[in-house]
């Protein structure tokens, strides 16, 4: 049994360095490509976040008890994206 263990070793061992160093390159793109998954991810998620308005609306509080008394249940939330009773507070401000 251990003969036949050496055998197939030294039958491998030209091709170990080759493999490993394909194995090692390969996993190397694979963390790089996680990466860069991730923060496209992230910048993607950011900018759909900074959509949100509620902070320039005239019905904004910023208490966190009650940070919108209109529409409390989507204040600061993705659902705010397109609120219908948004009011622009720096437009209102000069009339």
């Amino acid at each position: 049994m251990l003969e036949l263990l050496r055998i197939l070793i030294q039958i491998i061992q030209p091709f170990l360095v080759p493999i490993c160093f394909v194995l090692a390159w390969g996993f190397l793109i694979l963390i790089a490509w996680s990466i860069g998954a991730a923060m496209r991810d992230t910048v993607r998620r950011a900018k759909q976040m900074h959509q949100i308005p509620c902070t320039d609306c005239v019905f904004f509080t910023g208490d966190y008890h009650l940070k919108c008394p209109v529409q409390p249940k989507i204040a600061l939330s993705e659902a705010a994206i397109n609120c219908p009773d948004y009011s622009n507070r720096n437009l209102t401000s000069t009339l």
